[in-house]
């Protein structure tokens, strides 16, 4: 009975023992276990870091693609958009210089088109003035003529009458000394230096 006592005790220590080395076991599983799983989970975040690493920088790749892409062609854009504004602002600045241009050109034509007519219309009095001042002068030079016509006409009669009247005195008084009929038939007075200045003078 003590046999069976002392091998039921072997048997549970054996047992006890069996189990302390499982659950050991167990634990050194559960430990590895956790090892691997720690070290797989901190591969897989590395991994994972890394995709995502490589995935930010991918993407930041395309957004500086597109942000340079967008940029070339909104500098095209601004390039073609400022080409187009500097040949509208030529355009039209050449259309303001022919504009003014032809004002000037036609404020010229406009003054001298003036100045023409002023300098005709005072032609056109000068020669009003001219023709006037022609007819009158030949109107005095007519008047002049006649006037010297009969006053050559009189001073001729004039003679002949002082002639005629001095051949009637010497018939008349033939005893009369010179001098003695001058009370009858005074000398021609002498024309006056005044009337001589100005017949030389309109001569």
């Amino acid at each position: 009975m003590e046999m069976f006592q002392n091998m039921e005790e072997e048997l549970k220590r054996e047992n006890s023992a069996a189990e302390q080395r499982m659950v050991h076991r167990i634990q050194r599983i559960m430990m590895e276990c956790h090892r691997e799983k720690m070290e797989a989970v901190k591969k897989a975040r590395e991994e994972e870091r890394e995709l995502a690493q490589k995935a930010v920088e991918e993407e930041t790749r395309k957004v500086m693609e597109e942000l340079v892409s967008s940029g070339l062609t909104a500098l095209r854009d601004h390039k073609t958009n400022l080409g187009e504004l500097i040949k509208a602002k030529e355009k039209e600045m050449n259309a303001y210089y022919g504009l003014a241009q032809r004002q000037k050109q036609e404020e010229v034509q406009e003054v001298l088109q003036e100045a023409e007519k002023a300098h005709q219309a005072n032609l056109d009095n000068v020669k009003f003035k001219l023709v006037n001042t022609q007819g009158e002068l030949v109107s005095v030079a007519k008047q002049l003529g006649i006037m010297t016509n009969w006053k050559d006409f009189l001073e001729e009669e004039l003679q002949e009458t002082r002639e005629a009247f001095q051949k009637y005195i010497n018939y008349t008084f033939p005893r009369l000394s010179p001098g003695h009929a001058d009370f009858i038939l005074p000398e021609r007075k002498k024309t006056p230096s005044k009337l001589l200045s100005d017949s030389e003078t309109s001569a």
